[in-house]
């Protein structure tokens, strides 16, 4: 009894399986016909049967066992008379019929035999005990137990089997019918509640859809819900439904091995860089869509199934083979390796490109093969080569910069240290700061400034041989190395021809620039024998040639040397008066001419160093304007007028107004009116109590800029003066927008104005023009009573000079004051 299932729905467990529950089922049917009429007598027949076999074997195991060492000395000896009495012994037990000795080479050392009893129940006997048995036992000694021969013993089973089927048969006779009965009992029963609960589950199962089981479709009746056919059915319904849900998770999971391995495909088709599979030696197996443009490859044509060698540049292919053979030697499954090189590729257009190879073996692969990733870098090793260039040449002007020409002039130097026969030689650095840049850059913008040092960069390489190098250190300073100086008088002349190229104008946008130089020249090893030194020693030189009014070029001398080192004792010592307070404020009296009172004073800088003594403004002046510490100094001047203002109306002494010189950089680069402010707040001085001068020089330079500054100053209350007047030759139409109250007339104008009529008509055209202008004027310089009465005809409105006073410290400028306002009050 069973049930088919088609074999394309069953997998190789299922197939077992049913071949278990077929042999089972086989089983109960023969166990049901064979038991229901000889089941009980069988049962008794089969014990007896076996207690009998068993007794045999027992038996004539003993009877063996008896002889067995005397049919092994025999043997041994190969001692006929004993194997003789041996084979006797056995016919002692009347089963044996036929027994034989032999030794290990098969030689008979005994035999005897006797014709078996025959009997009608001879198949009988068969069936229930066999053909005659033989009994064949190995003959060993010795702790080796070597084989020394054989000992064989046949039984006449018929002699055994009569006296035990005359019982049998008394115990089946009387069993038939009892046992008969008892069997359709059986078969009623297990059909009844096996066999047709079990077909109906088998009909059952074979309406479930393998692909789609639903575990719903079996159904437990009642009656069966609580014994074995019902755990059956439970059981089975939840393995259906644990297979339905798995085979969903293993349609999805397999659904997404395939999107996933749909992806990567896309990944590796879509990547820039190519990517090929290869053999050991080189053959392309697998490629992706990158791989014909690095190729050079049409859309139609494939690399599969070619060699790698064949795009190799032929001077690099050993390099190929020799990473391939490396790579070759690894076993991937234990160690995982890569290898990166750089190989020239000859595409299919004849054009070599440089391409990055990572090669990598591919782990349980079931043929070795080697995965290649190419990137074509030939763009990349130019954009480094760019780099390189960059890094080492000036954007701007493509001149070498700074680094390469230290690198430059360090060479150079090392040839003449390391040639002895040359020490004779020299080399020379000619450094160069363009005159007033600053002026074109910060007016006319840093485009037009940038495209002039393009223009002055082409005129410099015009100039220099094949020799010399030129570059530019950054700013508007440049350099010129001249490797191998034969004379002093080489570098001279390069230096006048920068000067003379320089010397043209140049058309900036339509702009007509001029733009004069100024050159240092130092020499090694004279005035230095390493860059820092030489350089600091021409920066040294170019500043002594600006200083003398720029255009011309001068030699490094050791006194220049002194005069920086001078500057920079300057520049500390002035750190530390404004840390330490050293400065004074003197204060010049200024006379109105219409009544010789004093009108106001001029706030004057004095440095009183413990050591020196007191340091001229014409020393330090210059060098806070460099270093920027003038923005420091001129904010100390600030305040202290304004503390004087404020100690000086505690004290009674009539208000005057005081002016304060602004220099250029503190008025330009910083944020004077803020700081002005917050000085006038925090000492609650009225602003009309101050006058800002100005040199006419830094106005008429950023005339634009100027302006807006002075209109804020102006806003706050201050009063604006204008230095210097009459040495910047300003236009009447640009004084005119400047929010200024007064004009000083410069002192070079005054001083010979009464015995140069030149001077004397410039000086009456400025009162003039200051007047119509509706200003004040103010002539500074007077040291005469003829100069006075000059001025005073001519309509000046005030005074100062040292015929009025010499700068005073302020306890004797309150003096001065009173004295002449005392003096005032009296005359008429």
């Amino acid at each position: 009894m069973g049930f088919g299932v088609s074999n394309e729905n069953l997998d190789q467990q299922q197939l077992k399986w049913l071949d278990r529950l077929s042999v089972k089922q086989a089983r109960i049917a023969v166990a049901i016909t064979l038991l229901i009429g000889l089941l009980l007598s069988a049962i008794q027949i089969t014990l007896d049967l076996r207690e009998e076999q068993t007794l045999i074997d027992r038996t004539v195991n003993q009877v063996l066992a008896t002889l067995r060492e005397s049919a092994t000395q025999a043997a041994y000896g190969l001692d006929e008379n004993l194997a003789s009495r041996v084979i006797a012994g056995l016919f002692e037990y009347e089963p044996v019929y036929e027994a034989v000795l032999r030794d290990n080479f098969d030689n008979v050392l005994a035999r005897h035999s006797e014709p078996p009893s025959s009997s009608s129940r001879s198949l009988l006997t068969r069936l229930m005990f066999g053909d005659n048995q033989e009994y064949d036992v190995r003959l060993e000694t010795g702790p080796t137990r070597e084989l020394v021969g054989y000992l064989s013993v046949q039984i006449d089973t018929n002699l055994i089997a009569e006296g035990f089927i005359n019982r049998a048969t008394r115990i089946l006779a009387s069993g038939i019918l009892r046992n008969l009965l008892l069997g359709l009992v059986l078969v009623a029963f297990f059909y009844a509640t096996l066999t047709k609960p079990l077909l109906r589950i088998s009909a059952t199962l074979r309406k479930i859809n393998p692909q789609h089981p639903d575990p719903q479709s079996i159904v437990v009746p009642a009656k069966h819900d609580r014994d074995e056919l019902g755990m059956i059915l439970h059981t089975t319904r939840n393995l259906i439904d644990s297979i339905s849900t798995n085979l969903t998770k293993l349609r999805l999971t397999e659904q997404q091995v395939r999107d996933r391995e749909s992806q990567l495909n896309a990944i590796v088709q879509n990547v820039a860089d190519g990517i090929l599979t290869i053999s050991p030696t080189g053959r392309i197996v697998e490629y992706n869509a990158a791989i014909r443009p690095l190729l050079g490859l049409m859309r139609d044509e494939t690399p599969q199934g070619r060699t790698l060698q064949e795009f190799i540049a032929p001077r690099s292919i050993p390099t190929l083979e020799h990473t391939l053979e490396e790579l070759a030697a690894y076993d991937p499954s234990v160690e995982i390796t890569e290898k990166r090189i750089i190989l020239p590729i000859i595409r299919i257009d004849q054009r070599e490109i440089d391409v990055s190879f990572a090669f990598r073996p591919i782990p349980d692969a079931a043929t070795p093969l080697i995965t290649a990733v190419l990137n074509d870098i030939t763009v990349r090793k130019r954009y480094e080569e760019q780099l390189v260039y960059m890094a080492n040449h000036d954007t701007l002007t493509n001149l070498p910069n700074r680094s390469m020409l230290e690198h430059s002039l360090t060479n150079a130097l090392a040839v003449h240290q390391d040639d002895k026969d040359r020490r004779h030689g020299a080399t020379a650095v000619v450094f160069i700061d363009l005159d007033r840049f600053k002026v074109i850059n910060d007016s006319l913008g840093h485009h037009v400034g940038d495209l002039l040092l393009k223009a002055v960069a082409l005129r410099l390489q015009k100039v220099i041989g094949r020799q010399e190098i030129v570059g530019r250190l950054g700013g508007d300073e440049f350099l010129i190395i001249i490797p191998d100086l034969k004379e002093m008088q080489d570098a001279a002349n390069l230096s006048q021809a920068v000067l003379d190229a320089l010397t043209p104008a140049f058309d900036i946008k339509g702009r007509i620039l001029f733009v004069t130089p100024s050159i240092g020249i130092a020499l090694y090893p004279s005035d230095g024998e390493d860059f820092p030194t030489l350089m600091r020693n021409a920066d040294t030189a170019m500043y002594s040639a600006k200083s003398g009014g720029g255009g011309t070029y001068h030699f490094f001398t050791k006194t220049m040397n002194e005069s920086a080192m001078a500057r920079l004792v300057i520049e500390n010592d002035l750190r530390e008066a404004l840390a330490k307070n050293q400065f004074e404020l003197h204060y010049q009296p200024k006379v109105d001419l219409k009544t010789d009172q004093i009108c106001g004073l001029e706030a004057l800088i004095r440095w009183k160093h413990p050591g020196r003594g007191y340091i001229s403004p014409m020393q330090f002046i210059p060098v806070a304007e460099e270093t920027g510490l003038i923005g420091k100094i001129g904010e100390w001047v600030f305040e202290e007028v304004c503390r004087q203002i404020g100690e000086w109306g505690a004290a009674n002494v009539p208000p005057v107004p005081i002016a304060i010189n602004v220099s250029p950089r503190q008025l330009m680069e910083g944020r004077i009116t803020q700081t002005i402010a917050r000085i006038l707040e925090q000492t609650n001085t009225p602003a009309a109590r101050i006058v800002l001068e100005v040199t006419e020089t830094v106005m008429m330079q950023e005339i634009k800029k100027s302006a807006t500054i002075l209109e804020e100053l102006r806003h706050l209350g201050l009063q604006i003066a204008v230095d210097d007047f009459g040495t910047g030759y300003s236009s009447l139409a640009y004084l005119k927008r400047l929010p200024i109250n007064s004009i000083k007339i410069d002192r070079s104008f005054v001083r010979d104005i009464t015995v140069d009529s030149d001077d004397a008509a410039i000086t009456r055209a400025i009162i003039i023009m200051g007047h119509n202008l509706g200003l004040q004027v103010v002539a500074e310089g007077v040291e005469t009573i003829e100069q006075m009465d000059f001025l005073r005809d001519s309509g000046c409105d005030e005074v100062q000079g040292f015929l009025i006073a010499t700068p005073l410290p302020a306890h004797e400028a309150v003096h001065h004051i009173i004295r002449l306002s005392a003096k005032a009050d009296i005359e008429p």
